[in-house]
């Protein structure tokens, strides 16, 4: 393809102009094709009663701004996967010939042998390590792209809540707060149903939730994140427990308001939509949910029929 230069500003001064300038390369060069609308990036004035719609507008824009990101981390997973298959295999050569190594030390006549021998299992030990952190790049990186698929996906699936919430507590891993300082308690009842739903309604509702936890204990001396599946009388039953801060009595009846929030961060409020979303998200599936706090922790109860 040829690429055509525009002329660049010297800084002299422009010659004088003879007719209409030539119009730049776009729309203009066709016109009378294009469907056209103008509008400024400016926000609109917002009255008291627009308020609400101002900020949702706003809070739209910044999901979006990280589902973008979002998309492109997975494409940067996918191909990641192809590096991580040539590193295994190369390792597992490695590994290969570092026994065929071992076994032709063994059958020397050397007498000095043995710092051979040392330092071949001082070389298979670290390829032992490599390969363990090896495994776990391919355990998430086949646990992202497993995520994407679940919630491009637009009709419902059979789900395992068990599953479900192992696969998200999994990917917290790789938060240093959560892996680091935060104790978990996790009880999971075997042989849950299965039922049918959206990936994406129960997986956001679900970091959403435990994010939520996460900020409440971050001021705490005990960390301590509880996290209970069930199913009593023919429903699901998702609890999760934390030792944070709690909230106060007067804010509970406000706290699945949208916006509403009672954190404050660095930069400013929280957008104050994790439980607002959480209630529009599974609405569909006639959840209901209970929230108990007092000053030393919060429960938050999901129950929800099945089929």
């Amino acid at each position: 393809m040829g690429i055509k230069h525009m002329p660049v500003d010297s800084g002299r001064e422009p010659e004088a102009q003879v007719g209409m300038a030539e119009p730049l390369p776009g729309p203009e060069t066709s016109p009378g094709r294009w469907h056209s609308v103008t509008v400024s990036s400016l926000p609109p004035d917002t009255s008291e009663g627009s308020e609400v719609l101002e900020r949702s507008f706003k809070e739209l824009v910044r999901y979006y701004r990280h589902s973008s990101v979002g998309r492109r981390c997975l494409g940067i997973v996918h191909q990641m996967n192809t590096p991580l298959q040539v590193l295994s295999f190369q390792l597992d050569l490695l590994e290969q010939k570092a026994q065929e190594e071992l076994d032709l030390l063994a059958e020397s006549p050397l007498a000095d042998a043995e710092p051979l021998v040392t330092l071949n299992h001082s070389r298979q030990a670290k390829f032992s390590q490599l390969r363990q952190e090896l495994n776990r790049l391919q355990g998430i990186s086949r646990s992202l792209v497993l995520q994407g698929v679940h919630e491009d996906a637009r009709e419902k699936f059979p789900l395992d809540l068990n599953e479900l919430c192992r696969q998200e507590l999994d990917l917290y891993q790789t938060t240093p707060f959560f892996k680091h300082q935060v104790t978990g308690e996790f009880h999971f009842q075997d042989s849950l149903p299965l039922f049918s739903g959206h990936y994406i309604d129960f997986s956001q509702s679900f970091r959403n939730l435990i994010d939520n936890s996460l900020e409440a204990m971050a001021g705490t001396e005990r960390r301590q994140l509880t996290v209970v599946t069930a199913c009593r009388d023919r429903r699901m039953i998702l609890r999760l427990g934390d030792t944070g801060v709690g909230i106060p009595p007067a804010d509970l009846p406000r706290i699945f308001q949208p916006f509403f929030t009672t954190k404050q961060t660095p930069g400013g409020d929280r957008a104050g939509l994790g439980l607002f979303m959480v209630r529009r998200l599974l609405a569909p599936y006639q959840a209901e949910i209970r929230v108990d706090s007092d000053a030393g922790g919060t429960w938050v109860t999901v129950s929800f029929p099945v089929a």
